[in-house]
């Protein structure tokens, strides 16, 4: 369950940024295609990023891992939401992204190391379904709050999301999962895992 609320926190966080694409032009007083630039960065970082930093990362045991990961986002939501220029906005969007991507990765893995076998695909699905969940719920509801109060309020919004997840990874994942060096060129904990975070990415 805790998966599916990160999974569901990530998505919130990405695809806010659609909806107040207007109210984030007016603000820092560019373009809506400038504006625009947010999303399709995020994207590419996710894209890139997700495999090079997972790959990276995959030595360290997943449960300090994932916490740090978190506290990341974390930092990341808190700068978008206070930044007063269009750079430290992108700057914060791609740190998210690849943070977004990795912990999507991490996801996957403690699923897939913490189920049997039989169970895996099922919690899987699960973990997916906070995407769906998020495009239905989360993110409506973030884009309401930001064009209400100002569309940084939609960012202090996935911040508190954020904390709630921290608080529940803190006390569910397991602490055993250690971690297995591994590289981009041969990765085969992880390439599965990558191949669903990279089809979610275009799948969207």
């Amino acid at each position: 369950m805790n998966l599916f609320l990160l999974t569901f926190v990530l998505r919130t966080s990405e695809f806010v940024m659609v909806g107040l694409l207007s109210e984030v032009a007016l603000d820092m007083k560019i373009t809506i295609s400038a504006a625009g630039s947010l999303v399709t960065f995020f994207a590419l970082s996710f894209a890139i990023g997700t495999p090079v930093f997972t790959a990276l990362f995959s030595r360290f045991s997943k449960y300090p891992l994932i916490l740090t990961l978190i506290g990341v986002f974390i930092v990341g939501n808190i700068i978008t939401a206070i930044s007063g220029s269009y750079g430290l906005l992108m700057v914060s969007r791609v740190i998210t992204a690849v943070v977004t991507g990795v912990l999507i990765a991490l996801a996957m893995a403690v699923a897939s190391e913490t189920m049997p076998i039989d169970k895996r695909g099922p919690v899987i699905s699960i973990i997916f379904t906070g995407f769906t969940v998020a495009s239905v719920l989360g993110v409506p509801l973030g884009t309401f709050i930001g064009q209400w109060g100002g569309w940084s309020m939609a960012y202090w919004f996935t911040t508190t999301l954020g904390i709630v997840s921290l608080i529940a990874s803190f006390a569910t994942i397991p602490r055993g999962l250690k971690g297995t060096r591994s590289s981009l060129k041969n990765n085969s904990n992880y390439s599965p895992i990558l191949e669903l975070c990279l089809l979610s990415l275009f799948l969207r």
